[in-house]
This record gives C-alpha cells, sequence and structure tokens, in this order.
C-alpha cells in the first residue's frame, strides 16, 4: 500500500489518477486526466526534504484545499498503517476504486460482507485526518449501518462518508 502511495503522489504529480487497486493481487490501474494537476498543498508546509524521502520521513498530510490526487495518495498510506489493526478486528481491506476525481471507494470486508466505503477527495471541508483508525473503529463498533446509503446500482452495501471522515 506505501508503494501504491507513492505511484498515486508521483502520477499524480503528473496528471494522472489511480482508477483501481487491488490489494491480494497488488495490481494499480491509472487513468490519464487530461489536465494539468493543482499543486500539493500540505495542511503543516511542505516537508523540508522534497520527494519520495520527505514523505517517508516527515508528516506530509494535504492540506483540505489539497487536490483530489494528493488526498488519495495520503489516504492509501494511511491505509497501509492500519491494515494489521483492521485485520484484527476482522475488517479485510480489498482495494479501491476511484472512477470520479471527487471521490474514491474503500473496499472492505467485514466478516462475510463487503462494503464500499465513499470518501471524498476533492472539496474538502475538514482534513483527511486518520482515515485508518476511522475505519477501523466504524467496523469494529458496528457504527457502518449508521452510514449506509441505497444504491441500486451497486452489489456491495455503500457506507457514505463523504461528509464524515
Amino acid at each position: 500500500m506505501s508503494r501504491a502511495s507513492e505511484a498515486a503522489f508521483e502520477l499524480g504529480a503528473d496528471g494522472f489518477r489511480l482508477s483501481t487497486l487491488t490489494v491480494a493481487s497488488r495490481q494499480l490501474a491509472f487513468t490519464d486526466t487530461g489536465v494539468a494537476p493543482g499543486p500539493p498543498r500540505y495542511a503543516d508546509g511542505a516537508p523540508p526534504v522534497p520527494g519520495r524521502a520527505g514523505r517517508r520521513e516527515y508528516d506530509w498530510q494535504p492540506a483540505v484545499e489539497a487536490p483530489s490526487w494528493m488526498q488519495l495518495a495520503w489516504l492509501l498510506e494511511d491505509l497501509a498503517t492500519w491494515i494489521d489493526p483492521l485485520a484484527e478486528e476482522h475488517v479485510t481491506l480489498i482495494g479501491v476504486e476511484s472512477s470520479v476525481a471527487h471521490w474514491c471507494d474503500v473496499l472492505v470486508r467485514d466478516g462475510d460482507t463487503e462494503y464500499r466505503v465513499r470518501i471524498a477527495l476533492a472539496d474538502r471541508e475538514d482534513l483527511l485526518d486518520f482515515p485508518g483508525i476511522y475505519l477501523r473503529d466504524l467496523f469494529a463498533e458496528g457504527r457502518q449501518r449508521r452510514y449506509l446509503v441505497a444504491e441500486p446500482r451497486e452489489e456491495m452495501a455503500v457506507v457514505d462518508l463523504r461528509g464524515v471522515l
């Protein structure tokens, strides 16, 4: 997942959007957006060391107004650190899908039930703060049911956190 985050960041800065990540097969797919991406915007300023080294060693959390490609890279980076704690709660990260730039679906399995957890990547009002721990607690406490929405075209239940997380 950390490598997927790096790819999402690097390619996002070049105008590509991660469209699909499948955890089990370690496959990534990107879409060329055809438009110049917005510049990186950091919550606490850019890391003192540019590039990958800075993102590995320093907190590089995106600002609220950061472009969606940067929010997605941050989401993947944070999820990477929470894979094992999620598994301890019997929640398995299956993948991520982002067919549009404004939001993505984090695909998870809680026990025998699969969910699409929808998270805003653009037009955010708050920082995308600790999404991995939020998801772990949400499913461990059974609060995901509160955010279920009817999406007749989806084969998985949709947990819409776009106004929450």
